[in-house]
This record gives structure tokens, sequence and C-alpha cells, in this order.
């Protein structure tokens, strides 16, 4: 077998390994809903209303409904067990599609491999139940379709990238505008082309020598198709049983204040992914050393600036910053002749396969056994003997909670209305359609919360013990008793009128 091809098998086979090692176990907030939400849409369809919070009237819009009948059909099924293997399979799909583009991009195969390999662990801890991690797939595909268009010229690609865009929109249409994003290099790098070709300067300024010694001015034709191709992607938003939320999202999103709470809205520090930060800088380092795209570097200055201002976009940047980063170090080591064929036949040594194998096998059962130790649930995480008390000895249907942001989606799964869960923006007013904010009385319940409790008519408040200056309010306040209280969680019971009003600090 050709020493290309057997690295690539053997590399395939290893990656594999190690993805089941990579992937929590232990199920994150969003899958506990996102398993009610596809349940309710197998049995009820879709009808832009919320059917899981205790509040009358809420409009919801369905962000991802696609995935959400996928998981629950996968929940239905196989249990959370299937639900874990999945992630495992969408994980090595990505990877493989990773794998792909990097190969196509520069036929060097070491480069390819190690770019999967930091790629792997750079989104590792992103490798759970989410509608992100088929979003990743489809960048992926779409960064695979462009590639391949302007490589070949194949119209079939310009398809390839109308469907995707299709996909989005129903699998998780809150990322949908950054698909329109993923153009902007290529396009930028076609214009900059144009005017430094059109540009006659009589005498060449530092700049423009600077620019020509170390940037590939790439003129490629092809682009103005996938122009038209983003125009016509435009259209596919309304292919969709959500109506106008492909267009309306991205833009509510902004004018609601789930950004000012939630994490992955916020703006990133050096703490959130030193590793993928690391990788950024070090391929805008190489770029300044070598040859190198201007689609590239726009790419990885781009995400570099989105992960600074939020941290959600810290997986873009570490899965197609990864792709930036191989092209431009491949680049750089042609520059110097630095050739990679001596590792590739290192590699395909058989004492080397034995024991990268061994390895691999060794370490990941390492790591797949300190998983399977965990259970699905992190009984610290989420109140599971609490719920078992409420369904037990509480009417659910008269009752009305105040619960953790944490864990509404919990309840939800167990079939407990909530006042909050992880679907933040659907208590944002902007999309709730109430002329109040449940997200903001959430997080500023502690300056009056026997006000707004009369106002949401609360009956029982569920919360956190451990660091909860609430907790401490609770437990002395004569007209709350607690009915249910473990190591972790404490359940409270209104008891009477409030005839005073206490006011804590956040």
């Amino acid at each position: 077998m050709d020493k290309k091809k057997k690295f690539k098998y053997m590399f395939m086979v290893w990656i594999a390994i190690l993805v089941i090692a990579v992937v929590r176990k232990t199920l994150q907030n969003d899958t506990f809903y996102t398993i009610k939400i596809g349940e309710l849409i197998i049995n009820n369809g879709i009808d832009m209303m919320d059917h899981f919070s205790f509040h009358t009237g809420l409009a919801y819009t369905y962000p991802h409904w696609l995935y959400d009948v996928f998981i629950y059909l996968i929940y239905h099924n196989l249990g959370y067990t299937g639900i874990y293997i999945s992630s495992m399979i969408l994980l090595y799909i990505l990877l493989m599609i990773v794998f792909k583009i990097n190969l196509k991009i520069t036929n060097n195969y070491i480069m390819s491999a190690l770019g999967v390999f930091l790629c792997m662990l750079a989104i590792s801890g992103f490798a759970t139940a989410r509608a992100q991690l088929v979003s990743f797939i489809l960048f992926a595909l779409e960064i695979y379709f462009i590639e391949s268009f302007l490589k070949n010229g194949n119209k079939r690609n310009l398809i390839g990238l109308l469907l995707v865009s299709l996909i989005i929109c129903n699998v998780h249409v809150a990322v949908w505008p950054f698909y329109f994003i993923v153009y902007l290099p290529y396009l930028a790098e076609y214009i900059i082309t144009k005017i430094c070709k059109k540009i006659k300067l009589k005498k060449e300024n530092i700049f423009i020598k600077y620019l020509k010694s170390r940037m590939i001015l790439e003129e490629n034709n092809n682009i103005k198709y996938l122009f038209v191709t983003m125009l016509l992607s435009l259209l596919t938003g309304l292919i969709t049983p959500i109506g106008l939320t492909p267009y309306t999202y991205f833009i509510k999103t902004f004018m609601g204040n789930s950004q000012k709470y939630i994490l992955e809205h916020q703006m990133i520090s050096w703490a959130n992914s030193p590793f993928t930060l690391i990788i950024a800088i070090e391929t805008i380092f190489f770029a300044f050393f070598s040859k190198a795209k201007l689609r590239d570097l726009f790419m990885e200055c781009g995400l570099v600036l989105m992960s600074i201002i939020s941290v959600r976009h810290i997986a873009l940047l570490a899965l197609i910053g990864t792709i930036c980063f191989v092209r431009i170090f491949t680049m750089f080591l042609d520059k110097y002749d630095l050739s990679m064929e001596p590792v590739l036949n290192f590699f395909n040594k058989k004492v080397v396969i034995i024991i990268s194998f061994m390895i691999a096998v060794i370490g990941s059962s390492l790591l797949f056994n300190f998983q399977n130790s965990k259970d699905y649930i992190d009984k610290e995480v989420y109140p599971i003997e609490a719920v078992k008390y409420i369904k037990e000895n509480i009417d659910i249907d008269s009752m009305r909670i105040f619960n953790e942001y944490n864990f509404g989606s919990y309840l939800m799964l167990n079939n407990i209305p909530v006042f909050i869960d992880s679907r933040a923006d659907l208590y944002t007013k902007q999309f709730s359609g109430l002329d109040y904010d449940i997200l903001d009385d959430f997080h500023f319940i502690g300056r009056n919360y026997q006000e707004k409790f009369e106002f949401y008519k609360i009956t029982h408040v569920l919360i956190y013990k451990e660091d909860n200056q609430f907790y401490e309010i609770l437990k002395n306040d004569s007209n709350y008793e607690i009915l249910y209280e473990d190591d972790y969680f404490c359940l409270f019971k209104k008891l009477k009128n409030l005839t005073y009003f206490v006011t804590i600090e956040n």
C-alpha cells in the first residue's frame, strides 16, 4: 500500500480511538430542554409558542428545531447512552472533514494530521450534545465546498453551499449569520488583489513591496460565482417551518440583554481558552515570516476579533483557525525547504505504528474509564432527588416554582413547569412578547424578592445551597418553610402573605 494511504488510514483509526476519550459523558443543561422540545415537535408540531414555563403566552422561536427532533429520537430509542455515542460520532465526522480540507489545501499528510489533532484538542470542550456540534460540521463543509470550488470550479460545490445554508437555518439558526461571514475573507482577498493589479505606481512603496513578498495575491475569477451563491443563500432562510426567525433572531438577540448574563456572550479572557489563542497568535506570526494567502490572514484576524468580543466564537476560532494554521505553517515549511517526508516515513514504520496505537489505546482507555465513572446527570448541578420529592409530594399543576437558571432544563425534562431555563433569549422582552423582562427579574431577584414572588405568584423556591446568600435569607424568613433539603439543594414553600420586604445584594 502507498505510504500516504497507509498513514491516512492509520491516522483515521487513531483519531477514532482518541475521540472516544475526549467526549464528555456528563450532559449539559441544554441537552435536557432539547429532548423535551424534540418530543413536543414530534407529537404536536411547531406552533411558535412555549409550553414548558408557567408564564403564559410566551412566544418561542424553536431556533434549532431539527436538531431537537434528532436528539429526541436518539433519546427515545437509545436513551442517554445513545446521545453520548452520537456526540462521539459527530465529533469524528467533523475531524475527518477537517482532515480532508487540510489535505485539499496543503497536500501534506503530516501537517493535515497535526491540524486535526490540534483541532480536536481545541474543541474537545465543545464536544457535547448541543446543536453547535452539528453546526461545526456544517461550517467545515462550507469551507470544504468553497476551497474545492476555487480549486476546480465544479459548480456542484455551489449546490453544496446552498444546502449547508438551508440546513443551518433549521439546525442552529442562531449561527446562520456566521455562514455569510465565512465568505468575507475570500471576497476581500479578491477585491484587494484586483485593486493591487489596477493601481500602477511609478515607484513601489514599502507596503506594496512587503505585500508582494509576503502575501499571495491570487485572482480567482470563480469568486464572482461565490458571491452570487452567498446572495442566493439568503433565500434559504425562507425554507423553514419557523417563519422569518432566520432573519430576526440575531437582531433580537443583539437587542436583548442575554449578552449581559450568559458567559458565552461575554468578552473573552485569556483563561477562557489559552490553547486556542496561542494557536491563533502562532498562525499570524508564521504568516509574517512566509508567504501566506490573504484569505487565511483575514480569517484568522477576524476570528480572533470575534472571539475577543464574544466567548461563543472561540469554538469557531478553534475549528477554522486551525485550518488556516495548517496552510500557513505548511507554506512556512515550504519556504525554508523543510520537508515532512522523513516524518511520514517515520510514522510508517511498524514499530512506530504499534507504539502509537498502544499509546492511543492506553491513554483513551484511562480517560474513557474516568468518563465512565461519572453519571450522565451530575447530582451536584441538577436536583435529582429534589425533583423526585416534588413529583411524589406536590401538585405540579398548581405549583409555580422559582428555580435556578442552570437546572431549569432538568425540571423541564421531568415535566415541571419552570420559572426560567437555559433558553435565555425566550425570557427577554424581545422574544417573549411581554412588556417586562423575566431574565432581568431572575438576575435581580435578590433586590426585592417578595415583591417579585408576589408578581409571579411563586409558591415554591428551589435553589442551590452552596455560596448562596439567597438560601440564607429564605431559611430565616418565617414566610417560607423547607420542604426538602440535601447537600446541594433546598426546596422552600411559601406559607402566608408577605408582610415585610428584605433587600439583599447580588
